[in-house]
């Protein structure tokens, strides 16, 4: 009966260090992965491990490689935060324009290919731009009970999670700003709604102007079509009801 007694009474600290040890075994395996639900956005992590991506961006038929290194901290501190609305009830699109030190590293890599193809063209890193954010797939925000959630995301988010039109338009805001171009974005409200960037360039190359905006002619940048060049729009031509966001306070 002792012994039957002393097994019972440790019997909880063995079935807890069993435990224990299948959380270890788990997060072993599960360590490269992140789990985000957009509803009430959790973040399951076992790890704070940087994230290492590649892309190619292309110009006049040539090609050059970016490396991009996402710390895991910078990524697991943006996708923690509750997502932000403006005073009118909208998402908060404007504080999702962020310049940290990824995007200012990406601005950076980009702005010394465009000088070695014409060190004087602005029109050379604002397409640049647009390709790299080509790269990045669209992906529709999440539903549930068959409603799209609207979560909009900071770049580093994006980059590692894919994005939709807000998403992909403010990376490219945001690498803009950070290479010193003058970007805004530009909201379609109509349903379904739509995204785009807008660009200001010197070097317009005979473009038309989307959109001036307080005395300034920016051109339009389509964010989730590759298809799409700078200064190409897409079958949203209507400015009737069209929304511009220009004050970025995380830029």
């Amino acid at each position: 009966m002792l012994e039957g007694k002393k097994y019972c009474k440790y019997m909880p600290m063995r079935a807890l260090a069993a435990i224990f040890t299948v959380i270890i075994l788990a997060a072993s395996i599960l360590a490269p992965f992140t789990y985000i639900v957009n509803g009430n956005h959790f973040v399951l992590r076992f790890d704070v491990e940087d994230i290492e991506k590649e892309y190619e961006v292309s110009y006049g038929g040539q090609v050059y490689t970016i490396e991009v290194t996402i710390p895991g901290d910078l990524y697991y501190s943006y996708a923690d935060k509750s997502r932000l609305r403006a005073s009118n009830g909208w998402m908060d699109y404007a504080a999702y324009v962020v310049v940290d030190d990824v995007v200012q590293d990406i601005a950076d890599k980009l702005k010394i290919i465009a000088e070695t193809i014409d060190k004087d063209s602005d029109y050379v890193l604002a397409s640049l731009i647009l390709d790299f954010v080509h790269q990045t797939t669209y992906k529709r925000d999440d539903t549930i009970n068959g409603i799209e959630i609207e979560y909009p995301k900071t770049p580093v988010e994006t980059l590692v999670e894919r994005g939709d039109c807000e998403d992909l338009s403010a990376l490219y805001t945001s690498i803009a700003l950070a290479a010193g171009l003058d970007s805004i974005m530009f909201m379609f409200p109509d349903n379904p709604g739509h995204m785009a960037a807008g660009v200001h360039l010197e070097d317009n190359r005979g473009l038309k102007p989307f959109y001036t905006y307080d005395g300034v002619d920016y051109y339009f940048c389509e964010t989730t079509s590759s298809a799409k060049h700078l200064g190409e729009r897409t079958y949203w031509n209507r400015i009737s009801g069209m929304e511009v966001i220009s004050d970025f306070p995380n830029a």
